[in-house]
């Protein structure tokens, strides 16, 4: 509740001590002041309001295909880093493709409709249920209903009741998903500004052991009018495993529907 501050208070008492004084003299008896009208501060928004934010600035201005070659550092707990090029492709919502180079390893991953394809030598080696949070938020988000990212996020166990405001790379944030300090929680950071996000926070548990995997997106370029990061950091537990960087970025190319489909990844790979 607003609660008048005690120099306000102290205003309205003297201004009625005043008008007391100057009755004693008068026919008429003096008038007290108006009490000060009760304020109710504004409602903290939720993650919905955030992502509607998101939505709203962009439907219909964002990119809907992507395509560029990554040039990927991994970093070993040792320190030791082994460097990657990675081709990739992005037609929104909810698919991406990432070729490692050389192509004729035919290795690689696949997200499609909902779910984990990764492939060797051509081969499936591993399928996983679920949506990817960092395709959702740095690309679903801004091309689908708000209402389809809000059950994703919810699947991935992101808290959409939670949303605060923080300050992070020298630029006010929108936090949704953990409270003040917490770090541990799954959770996104969206400039006030720009409403691009600017990181992500997933908490995840796998053979009984949990770990928190933090991705930056810096070095934001216009590419065709539209607003992509071009470099990555990605921290796991708070150690830095992964840094990337985007060049050749290409927006608006039309890629081939087989090019996501996981029984054509081996023939239906890109030649560049």
């Amino acid at each position: 509740m607003y609660r008048p501050r005690r120099h306000t208070s102290l205003a309205l008492a003297a201004l009625s001590l005043l008008a007391a004084v100057v009755g004693t003299g008068c026919a008429k008896p003096a008038v007290a002041p108006p009490a000060a009208p009760v304020v109710a501060p504004p409602a903290a928004p939720d993650g919905r309001t955030v992502l509607k934010a998101m939505n709203d600035r962009y439907i219909g201005k964002w990119y809907m295909t992507l395509t560029y070659k990554q040039n990927v550092s991994i970093i070993g707990q040792n320190g030791r880093e082994t460097r990657q090029v990675w081709n990739q492709y992005v037609t929104l919502p909810g698919r991406q493709r990432i070729d490692y180079v050389p192509l004729t390893s035919k290795s690689g991953v696949l997200y499609a409709d909902g779910r984990l394809y990764s492939f060797t030598n051509g081969k499936p080696a591993n399928t996983q249920p679920g949506w990817h949070p960092l395709l959702v938020l740095t690309g679903d988000a801004y091309t689908q209903m708000v209402d389809t990212t809000a059950m994703q996020l919810d699947s991935l166990g992101f808290d959409l009741s939670i949303a605060r405001k923080d300050r992070w790379d020298g630029r006010e944030m929108w936090v949704v998903g953990a409270a003040a300090g917490d770090s541990t929680r799954s959770q996104f950071w969206v400039d006030t500004d720009s409403l691009l996000v600017r990181r992500i926070l997933v908490r995840e548990t796998r053979a009984g052991r949990t770990t928190v995997n933090e991705t930056r997106y810096l070095n934001f370029k216009a590419v065709a009018g539209y607003p992509v990061a071009h470099s990555m950091r990605a921290y796991r537990d708070g150690r830095l495993y992964f840094r990337g960087e985007s060049s050749n970025v290409r927006e608006g190319e039309r890629l081939p529907v087989e090019l996501f489909e996981p029984q054509s990844w081996a023939t239906s790979q890109l030649k560049r």
